[in-house]
């Protein structure tokens, strides 16, 4: 099956626009390296020689086996030294070795490793080393001196990261760029040996860079650039006399030829066919070289490869297994028969990333406070593929709280859900697939108690709205609070008795006051209010329910309520209140303890009716309301999930 257009990002449309502007950025990139590179080849030119890279004899069985291609594959942690913006793909750590030997006598190591940062960047390190020894010295006359050792050694520190995630730089990308990786490494360079004074001399080290970057053109292309050793700088030697670095601008391109539907051009289940371009664009004289490769997956365990390194074939293959992947390199050089060298690497890869989703929450936020019934949920599901070679089948479903919610086809979803209850709610959001794979998030919200006549601004909104939530305090039926509503005592003992959480007994109310009879709807409150102390008669063995109660002797309930402890009083706390007021104590206590914000001008107005806002807010001052409401705002624990919907009841009033 051919590659589609719908498979691709954005359409027939969206894929020539993401093209065009991916070749932009890289004809741009690719224009600074050359110029760097340029740089570099002509500075210091005229002293000494130059050293050859030792990475140059290829870094990886792997890319060995396929004809030293590989800056368009960049994928496990040989992408240290071949492209470093290639690992800001990993999801685990990798790592990876290899050793040979040359011409009989010379060793050659490379070790290098790469751990991800997160999921769009990583870091990396590496080495290089090629050691030769058993050399024999000889004087000028061609007798011999002794045995002499020469090595060569670079290390790598790397990292690879995408585009988009640079600060400034990613907000003034385009999106069709948002997938283009870049990296670089920081290299050391050593090299020496030991056998005489001349070898000794001919010591030396330096440092240079690399940058690269590592672009998808289509998702069955894929496009790499590295400019290696970019700096004008040399290795200085013991002798005084300085070699540049040589360098190279590397080129490559990986096309999947068969693969997964969508990512290929052409479609299997489970073979994958990959052929590979790479091309050297060298300085200081040397001949440009070209690097071509094939890659054949026939299962997700074995590989097999074939490749041309500037016209000397290649060969090798490749075993997976636990995550671990042995491979093996075959590369003659005709020039050299005794160079016919065999490659081996080993490389931890991780296990396999499995197939997983993740859901991104746009709406609600976390720690959301609410008023209304009902909430929007909306996101997206995100779908990692994984490193396995199944895809999904049938469609993602999507459910909040248990109610199913529709997915569209871009993954994204939208609905309302019921929030029936007041308090602290969780909002699951579950996403399941054909395949069984099920993930989920929670959000966290508090939904406060809603009255018509209390709107946003309201000076007692808050604590209205808190202690209702808690449950400490009710509207009327209508829905309504009435906050400027004078509080009438009966009320008052309802308050108090709900507040405490006090019992009521279950039958006919005793007749506490002579006023009070056992029909009486606060009837059982005011019995119970007076038996836990909250409330007094009057000395006439009355009651007078329905009586007002002033603003003084509201704030004497309050305090006695709260425990507050009582003082002499020295100074007036207001204006109106004199220091031999019979409430004076109360309200100095309730002032100190910040239960009267709604005094004004420094006069409390004793004799005038206490508003239900006004009580609420004392009460919502008290210790009792203070742990309630403190908790209400507790984040870390308490919320639950509601499974069935049921509508709040709404009961007499406060």
């Amino acid at each position: 099956m051919l590659l589609k257009s719908k498979d691709l990002p954005a359409g027939r449309h969206g894929q020539r626009l993401k093209f065009k502007n991916t070749i932009k950025i890289i004809i741009g990139v690719l224009l600074v390296l050359g110029h760097l590179s340029f740089v570099a080849s002509t500075t210091y030119a005229v002293e000494g020689g130059v050293v050859s890279d030792p990475m140059s004899i290829g870094v990886g069985a792997r890319s060995i086996g396929m004809g030293l291609t590989y800056v368009g594959v960049a994928e496990d942690a040989d992408a240290v030294f071949t492209n470093p913006a290639g690992i800001a793909r990993i999801t685990n750590p990798k790592l990876s070795t290899m050793y040979t030997s040359l011409l009989n006598d010379v060793t050659y190591m490379v070790v290098g490793a790469a751990y991800p940062l997160n999921n769009k960047s990583a870091v990396g390190a590496g080495i290089i080393n090629s050691r030769t020894g058993d050399i024999i010295l000889r004087s000028a006359p061609g007798s011999a001196e002794g045995i002499g050792s020469w090595g060569n050694t670079v290390l790598f520190l790397s990292y690879g990261t995408y585009l988009s995630e640079i600060p400034l730089v990613g907000n003034l990308l385009p999106k069709t760029t948002k997938d283009i990786l870049v990296g670089g490494s920081v290299k050391y360079f050593s090299v020496g040996g030991t056998g005489n004074a001349d070898i000794e001399n001919a010591a030396g080290s330096g440092y240079n860079l690399d940058l690269s970057l590592l672009a998808p053109v289509t998702n069955a292309i894929m496009v790499g650039a590295t400019a290696q050793n970019i700096l004008p700088t040399k290795i200085s030697k013991n002798s005084g006399v300085n070699e540049e670095i040589s360098n190279t601008i590397k080129l490559g391109t990986r096309v999947c030829l068969l693969g997964k539907d969508g990512e290929a051009f052409s479609s299997h289940g489970s073979r994958k066919l990959y052929a590979n371009v790479d091309y050297d664009l060298t300085a200081n004289n040397r001949p440009d070289l070209l690097h071509a490769g094939l890659e054949f997956w026939p299962n997700p365990n074995l590989a097999l490869r074939v490749g041309s390194d500037n016209n000397e074939i290649t060969a090798g293959l490749g075993v997976r297994f636990g995550g671990i992947e042995f491979n093996y390199a075959y590369h003659p050089y005709s020039s050299i028969g005794e160079n016919t060298s065999h490659f081996f690497s080993l490389a931890y890869l991780g296990e396999a990333r499995q197939r997983s989703l993740r859901v991104q929450i746009d709406q609600p936020i976390n720690k959301s406070i609410i008023r209304e019934d009902n909430i929007t949920v909306s996101g997206k599901v995100i779908v990692d593929k994984g490193d396995e070679d199944k895809d999904a089948t049938g469609i993602i479903t999507v459910k909040a709280n248990g109610i199913s919610i529709p997915v569209k086809e871009d993954l994204t979803f939208s609905a309302e859900i019921p929030v029936e209850k007041v308090g602290k709610k969780l909002i699951l959001v579950e996403a399941s697939d054909s395949l069984g794979t099920l993930t989920s998030r929670d959000i966290k919200i508090v939904r406060l108690v809603n009255f018509a006549d209390v709107p946003e601004g309201y000076w007692a909104v808050n604590p209205i709205e808190n202690t209702g939530t808690v449950g400490l305090v009710e509207g009327y039926p209508d829905g309504t609070f009435r906050p400027e509503r004078a509080l009438t005592r009966a009320e008052l003992a309802t308050l108090l008795v709900r507040a405490k959480g006090l019992k009521i007994p279950e039958g006919e109310a005793n007749q506490v006051f002579k006023d009070i009879k056992p029909s009486f709807w606060a009837a059982k409150y005011i019995e119970v209010a007076k038996t836990a102390g909250l409330v007094k008669g009057y000395p006439d063995g009355t009651f007078r329910a329905n009586n007002k109660i002033n603003k003084v002797e509201g704030v004497a309930v309050m305090a006695r309520f709260d425990n507050l402890r009582l003082a002499e009083v020295v100074e007036k706390p207001y204006w109106d209140i004199s220091t031999t007021h019979w409430g004076a104590k109360y309200v100095q206590a309730a002032k100190e303890a910040g239960m009267l914000p709604f005094v004004e001008k420094n006069q409390l107005e004793a004799k005038t009716d206490l508003a239900r806002s006004q009580a609420v807010q004392m009460l919502s001052k008290t210790q009792l309301a203070g742990g309630k409401i403190k908790d209400l705002y507790t984040w870390e624990k308490g919320f639950q999930k509601e499974t069935v919907p049921v509508r709040p009841q709404i009961r007499a009033s406060l």
